[in-house]
């Protein structure tokens, strides 16, 4: 089949509703959200003017795929992420949307490479991706652990105490904490304060659940965010929620969002305790499981993260061309 594309630089509310139940259906097949969190979000808040959008149409003018592609990164160059109808794989509908997308990143970057996400191990993304002359260039795992299991207890450096995140009176000291927390990776230190607004609008978004860690005298000295998905929220009723993580039909899960700590503070052993607090949280709520993502290469978080009982579970991939 060869598809109809159309590129567009933003979307009607109709078509992002259709973008958005493609996603569903994708995910309720595969059991992994095609499309990060970022994308999903700007796609139902609106956000980054230097998009393009493209959608893949059958003869009958359903929805059969769909590609997004950011160029605002002008260091790193163009990133893409895309998802094609189960039904309609295998028919050319995702190499036609790839095909479209080095076609613009080519206009937008014309000395530069593409970037292209594929989310999950077991999906074919990552069997186009390498077919068409892409090459691995970052790899994340999820991990995951019981929360059934036993939980050491919080032990937190002298001095330190752990409140909770208060919206509206937090939000710019923890933007300055999570700048230098996460200096070396400018996609999450680099959140401005429209970053943290988007999320805190969204449906998951519970203050309970992100903690802060004070040094004496009530300087931020390191968070955990959580995140909870699967569980019933209350949302826009116009676009529904679609949270980023896999297994999209599944009990609720927590999240180890995001978990940073001041530089200074490295050392100490907070963020050890930052993650047993959350993971503390979380079972707390009656979940029983929790997962979160970290680079492949990141040898001493893995570390970490398996001696307090998380495993690999899946796998996303960054690819260039």
């Amino acid at each position: 089949m060869s598809p109809a594309l159309e590129v567009r630089e933003r979307l009607e509310p109709g078509q992002v509703r259709e973008v958005l139940a493609l996603v569903d259906e994708v995910a309720a097949s595969d059991g992994t959200i095609p499309l990060s969190e970022h994308v999903i979000l700007h796609l139902r808040h609106g956000g980054d003017e230097e998009v393009r959008h493209v959608l893949a149409r059958s003869d009958d003018q359903r929805l059969v795929g769909y590609a997004h592609l950011d160029v605002t990164d002008l260091v790193e160059g163009p990133s893409a992420e895309l998802a094609v109808r189960p039904g309609d794989r295998r028919a050319g509908v995702g190499r036609a949307l790839v095909d479209e997308l080095l076609t613009l990143s080519r206009a937008a970057d014309p000395d530069g490479s593409m970037r292209l996400w594929a989310h999950g191990e077991d999906t074919g993304a990552q069997a186009l991706a390498t077919s068409m002359g892409f090459e691995r260039t970052r790899v994340l795992w999820q991990m995951r652990r019981s929360l059934l299991a036993s939980l050491p207890p919080v032990e937190l450096p002298p001095d330190v105490t752990l409140r909770t995140f208060l919206p509206g009176i937090d939000d710019d000291a923890w933007l300055r904490l999570n700048a230098a927390a996460f200096a070396a990776l400018p996609d999450q230190g680099g959140w401005t304060s429209a970053d943290l607004d988007r999320r805190m609008s969204e449906g998951w978004f519970d203050p309970t659940g992100f903690l802060l860690a004070e040094a004496p005298g009530g300087a931020l000295a390191g968070f955990h965010w959580t995140k909870v998905h699967g569980a019933h929220h209350h949302h826009d009723a116009d676009v529904p929620d679609h949270d980023h993580g896999h297994d999209h039909a599944h009990e609720a899960i927590g999240e180890v969002y995001v978990i940073g700590v001041d530089p200074a503070q490295r050392g100490t052993g907070l963020g050890r305790a930052l993650l047993l607090a959350g993971l503390h949280h979380l079972r707390s709520r009656g979940l029983t499981q929790a997962m979160l993502y970290v680079d492949a290469d990141n040898a001493r978080a893995i570390r970490l993260y398996e001696e307090l009982g998380f495993t690999r579970w899946d796998t996303d991939v960054l690819f260039r061309r």
